[in-house]
């Protein structure tokens, strides 16, 4: 797989990982919604049923009132036929009041949430308007001298079981009132269930999705990681020589463009050296390309060793090289030039085969003037190359 290649490679990986982080993020916030929805259930049944104690409390306290005044109705018809004094008759008024006003409280708050409870509260009103219309009717005939009369209906005990008969409606109601409120427990119960339950789910789905999303971003990071090193590797490649290592032609060409705009701006002397290996093309024709090649790297390795840290050393092509010295006159670029030279002078280049060869190179050296640019300055450099070559090779040539 080449470069370019892996580079797709990557970058469909970064495609994908990035859709499956868009999934999880995704379903984390669905999950978050739904439970929202289940908290808002919740909220509501608990209203709910905070709704039903307050109606629940309120329809138990007009039942023990029609309790009551069903109690004090009988006792104030019992006193006054006892003692014929009408002052008995209070409580026995007082009692149809509360009675006829609990009622109505209970047919008000009453939920009737069935049948039964229904046909309970009419029973209830039944019996109830005939335990008083029957009381009425005692209290009237004692009322009127009849008191034998009187005597014998309450004999009958027709009272006590119509206020039996009163309890048991009112029980009725209130335990239809108790079955549901007790419903609605059971469901706030069930939907307080389905939001723990949905809260556990989102507390696992949530570290799996945590743990996922870290998984998801170490992948990101190395995925970032490998094209940034596939990017660095083809910006390497495209601008460095690939048997020696230094920069290539354009790469040197573009550096030269900057010292020359650096050189200018600081107004600072700037040279340019030219190198030729001497007779290298005998040196394929004798030993191979592969000594070829061996004897190149070896020269750019002396000329590496030769210059500055700032300087800038290039392959133009073949066995010819680019030296770019800032900040250097041209009486210090031919030093710097004779130093190279002396150092190819006695380079001895072993091959595999024990075969020791030495090679020597040809330079031509440009300082930087206010006519030259790049092209003009390589020129000046080339004919001071063709100079020294002229003029019997290893050795070195200042433009004029």
């Amino acid at each position: 797989m080449n470069l370019s290649q892996s580079l797709v490679r990557t970058r469909d990986g970064l495609q994908s990982r990035l859709h499956l982080f868009i999934v999880v993020i995704a379903l984390m916030g669905s999950l978050l919604i739904g439970a929202s929805t289940v908290a808002w259930k919740v909220a509501g049944e608990q209203r709910k049923l905070g709704a039903a104690y307050t109606q629940t409390l309120g329809v138990l306290r007009s039942a023990n009132a029609i309790k009551i005044a069903s109690l004090d109705i009988i006792r104030g018809e019992r006193g006054y036929l006892l003692t014929g004094e009408d002052d008995y008759l209070e409580p026995y008024r007082r009692g149809r009041h509360n009675l006829r006003v609990a009622m109505g409280l209970l047919n008000g708050q009453a939920h009737f949430a069935d049948p039964g409870s229904v046909v309970a509260f009419g029973h209830l009103q039944g019996e109830i308007d005939n335990y008083t219309e029957r009381l009425e009717q005692i209290i009237q005939l004692a009322s009127k001298g009849h008191g034998a009369a009187a005597i014998r209906l309450v004999k009958r005990n027709e009272s006590k079981l119509a206020i039996a008969r009163i309890d048991r409606a009112v029980d009725r109601i209130i335990q239809s009132e108790r079955d549901r409120l007790h419903q609605i427990s059971r469901e706030v119960d069930r939907a307080t269930q389905e939001l723990l339950t949905f809260i556990y789910v989102i507390s696992f789905a949530g570290l799996c999705l945590l743990i996922l999303a870290g998984l998801i971003a170490i992948a990101l990071y190395r995925s970032f990681e490998r094209e940034r090193h596939y990017r660095e590797e083809l910006k390497y490649r495209a601008e460095t020589d690939e048997l020696t290592g230094v920069a290539n032609r354009r790469q040197l060409l573009a550096s030269l463009d900057r010292a020359i705009a650096a050189a200018r701006l600081n107004k600072t002397p700037l040279s340019f050296a030219l190198v030729d290996i001497d007779n290298f093309k005998q040196v394929n024709d004798t030993h191979g390309h592969a000594a070829g090649d061996e004897v190149i790297r070896h020269v750019v390795q002396a000329g590496l060793a030769t210059v500055r840290g700032y300087d800038t050393l290039g392959r133009l092509g073949g066995e010819e090289f680019g030296i770019i010295l800032p900040k250097t006159s041209e009486l210090n670029a031919y030093a710097v030039g004779e130093r190279l030279r002396d150092q190819i002078h006695n380079l001895i280049v072993e091959i595999d085969d024990g075969v020791q060869i030495s090679v020597t190179i040809s330079t031509g050296i440009a300082c930087l003037t206010a006519e030259d640019d790049a092209a003009l300055l390589m020129e000046r450099a080339d004919r001071a190359l063709y100079q020294a070559k002229r003029g019997g090779r290893d050795q070195v040539k200042l433009a004029a």
